[in-house]
């Protein structure tokens, strides 16, 4: 079950201590949304990463696919017209060079068959609004959260450094700098316990990188 931009904003909320959705101190809601977005991106680099599936019709001979969903491969099979699996074609993903991926076939397959891509894709990071649903299960949700957390923390730490030019620290700054790197340490080591976690879930298989 899929979660909105704003009810993880009010989970985010319960854990950074925010009593009001519309506070804009020390957090903006621009400057909580940005942390979410950056908690989901961070998923990908820690191996948490959302299944994928693709299907292809084959053309005689043809190596390239464009466009392919996927950004890691875990297998190809060519379906017959019944869904039959008639083989598992080899072949790898890489860059285009324009920010898509694109499949790369050993060699061609005959006309008339479907190629089916499994494989694995990053969940997504950028919502365009308080209504937009996040692809994570909800089980899950609070992982990229403590991301988000430890990056808000991380930027007190920065208006630590701000107000300390101007020998005066704002009102609502009663932590030391001590605690605050605590907290971030905190946020980070759950969210790289609970990454390993999940991502020990998925399927581990090979990748071939080149023909």
């Amino acid at each position: 079950m899929s979660t909105t931009l704003a009810n993880l904003r009010l989970k985010l909320n319960g854990e950074i201590g925010v009593a009001t959705d519309g506070e804009t101190t020390p957090w903006s809601t621009t400057v909580r949304n940005n942390a979410i977005s950056d908690g989901y991106a961070a998923l990908w680099r820690m191996g948490v990463w959302k299944t994928a599936r693709q299907d292809y019709a084959t053309v005689e001979g043809q190596t390239v696919y464009a466009t392919c969903t996927a950004r890691r491969l875990n297998r190809l099979e060519l379906l017959d017209s019944s869904g039959n699996v008639v083989s598992r074609p080899q072949g790898f993903l890489e860059p285009d060079g324009s920010g898509t991926v694109q499949l790369i076939l050993r060699a061609g397959c005959a006309v008339g068959y479907t190629l089916r891509v499994y494989g694995w894709t990053a969940y997504l990071s950028v919502f365009a609004g308080d209504s937009t649903p996040d692809d994570l299960d909800a089980e899950y949700n609070r992982i990229p959260l403590l991301k988000a957390k430890a990056i808000l923390y991380r930027q007190q730490l920065a208006l630590f450094a701000r107000y300390g030019e101007r020998q005066a620290v704002a009102p609502e700054m009663n932590l030391t700098i001590d605690q605050i790197l605590g907290l971030v340490a905190a946020a980070e080591r759950e969210f790289t316990d609970e990454c390993r976690a999940l991502s020990n879930l998925r399927t581990r298989v090979g990748q071939m990188r080149s023909l």
